[in-house]
């Protein structure tokens, strides 16, 4: 339990500085607050693929899909959704796309050779189909634009 406590509480001192250092930023040299965040949530997003990726030694499928989510993270930097403000679901915008990606490197890339691994490959297929369905519906409504003030 005090193990648990201590991760809390870095976990919290950990989150200030992280604020600190994006408010600084902004203040002292003019880089978006929002900027900052979302570069830090991209990479926490990134490092928990790498940290997934090996319990895989010497498989080829996390690296493909790891390259893949630091293109498609970069990427979202150029889109209209980073025109949006800084939000707490910030993560969000940049993890259910990379559990999309995750989920089709493993989908596609799963042996199938009895019974038991067609039924976790299906599983895997479901989970992939769920996981891009949610990422579409969040992803449009984040494209969805705000109604305009009434006077």
């Amino acid at each position: 339990m005090a193990s648990r406590l201590g991760q809390f509480f870095i976990a919290l001192f950990v989150i200030a500085m992280v604020l600190t250092i994006a408010i600084t930023l902004e203040n002292k040299i003019g880089i978006p607050i929002a900027l900052t965040l979302r570069i830090i949530c991209a990479s926490v997003c990134l490092y928990v693929m790498y940290k997934i990726g090996s319990d895989y030694p010497g498989q080829k499928w996390p690296r493909v899909a790891l390259a893949l989510a630091v293109v498609f993270n970069f990427a979202m930097f150029f889109s209209p959704l980073a025109k949006l403000p800084a939000s707490k679901g910030d993560i969000m915008f940049f993890a259910v796309p990379d559990a999309v990606i995750f989920l089709a490197a493993r989908t596609f890339t799963y042996p199938a050779f009895d019974t038991h691994q067609r039924a976790v490959r299906q599983q895997l297929i479901v989970g992939f189909i769920l996981a891009l369905a949610v990422c579409a519906i969040l992803m449009s409504i984040l494209l969805i634009p705000e109604p305009p003030a009434h006077r």
